[in-house]
């Protein structure tokens, strides 16, 4: 054979090996880009994966937290001397109530001030310069200190006035409202009140004529406060023809005695001491009386220590710093687990768990697939270098 001939068969089948390798190499390129997609994918997925088990962790936390969730409850009594509890907020706790087994007030930690309803704090505003003024307001008497023409010895008065005015015992001092000074003048037989009362026209300065002034009033509602109330009732709600010949019969109007509202009447009395010493009162916001968020408020504020909570002692009629640890033995005020909270927390736990699972899954499921897919082309590129690498030795070997 000739050598032309020869050397042009070896020409063409080194066309042909390198149009293959070519090939190879055209198919191992599209192969690695496919590879390289893959394992983006695959990065994508293994990081979702991560963001899921840190959404699981935050999941759990939120379930323990809810475990761990407490809210302080207040007791009242029922009918039958047996308590009942009920969730804690201004209004269970700090609204007076017969029925709750104490009672208790909150003092701003930050301020020092009394924590009030905005009526409290209208009363005492209209009423701060005495305190049965404005006991009498609170329990429904705002405006009832005065008697129109022609009632009760005749004379016009106006609205009650107090320390700093005038009256006919003193020019510069005056020692109680009308309606006292009226029941005042049908007891001048009780030798021990006109006693008290002498001790303010005898005291020689203002601070001490105070306190005989407060000693007085305090015994007057003693020993009287049911004739002062009678007084009110009548001038609250009939025309004062009547006053004289209903206080004979001792009619009682809106269902109202002094009996039933004697305790309430001395609470606020009480409540005014404890604003005077707290220098003032502060006005609750009114999301925050009563409801859900309230409760949430009062717990929130307690359990930081920004709202102090004081408990009334009857024995020493002053306010005792308390806590719901040390709240009369532990027994009037407790910290429970929120069971409404938790319950909703394990629906939540479980739903959002169950929802994590299925995303991981599909995830799994997704990485299996792209593995199969990464393997398959692995094994195929191999393949295709070899072809390629066995074609390249025997085409150099031919030229060699």
């Amino acid at each position: 054979m000739p050598l032309t001939i020869l050397n042009k068969g070896k020409i063409n089948k080194g066309l042909r090996t390198t149009m293959g390798m070519a090939a190879s190499q055209a198919r191992l390129l599209t192969l690695t880009s496919r590879l390289h997609d893959i394992e983006y994918k695959a990065q994508n997925i293994e990081s979702q994966k991560i963001a899921l088990a840190t959404q699981k962790d935050e999941v759990y936390q939120a379930y323990c937290d809810a475990l761990d969730a407490k809210k302080i409850q207040v007791a009242f009594y029922n009918s039958d001397g047996s308590k009942n509890f009920v969730d804690a907020n201004f209004s269970t706790v700090c609204g007076y109530d017969s029925s709750r087994c104490t009672q208790y007030i909150l003092t701003d930690a930050k301020t020092g001030k009394l924590i009030v309803d905005e009526n409290t704090a209208e009363m005492y505003e209209k009423y701060e310069s005495d305190k049965y003024t404005f006991a009498w307001a609170m329990v429904g008497f705002d405006g009832c200190f005065c008697f129109d023409e022609g009632a009760a010895g005749g004379d016009t008065v106006g609205n009650a006035e107090f320390i700093g005015g005038t009256n006919q015992y003193d020019n510069d001092f005056v020692t109680m409202s009308d309606m006292e000074e009226l029941v005042f003048s049908e007891h001048q037989d009780d030798t021990d009140l006109v006693a008290a009362y002498d001790e303010i026209e005898n005291s020689e300065d203002l601070a001490s004529k105070s306190q005989a002034l407060t000693n007085f009033r305090d015994m007057l509602y003693e020993k009287y406060g049911d004739e002062i109330f009678n007084y009110m009732n009548l001038n609250k709600n009939d025309s004062q023809e009547v006053v004289l010949a209903d206080q004979e019969n001792n009619k009682v109007y809106d269902d109202m005695t002094w009996q039933s509202i004697e305790e309430k009447f001395n609470y606020y009395v009480s409540l005014y001491a404890a604003i005077q010493e707290n220098g003032g009162c502060q006005v609750i916001e009114p999301q925050y009386v009563s409801g859900k968020e309230a409760n949430e408020w009062f717990n929130n504020m307690v359990q930081s220590g920004r709202v102090l909570i004081s408990e009334f002692n009857p024995d020493t009629n002053e306010w005792d710093d308390t806590s719901v640890a040390t709240s009369t033995g532990s027994s009037y005020l407790q910290e429970v687990s929120d069971e409404t909270d938790l319950k909703k927390a394990e629906l939540e736990y479980e739903r959002e768990l169950s929802d994590i699972n299925t995303k991981d899954t599909k995830f799994d499921n997704d990485l299996s697939k792209l593995e199969t897919e990464r393997t398959s082309i692995t094994t195929e590129m191999e393949s295709i270098s070899k072809v390629r690498d066995d074609n390249i030795e025997r085409t150099f070997g031919i030229f060699s």
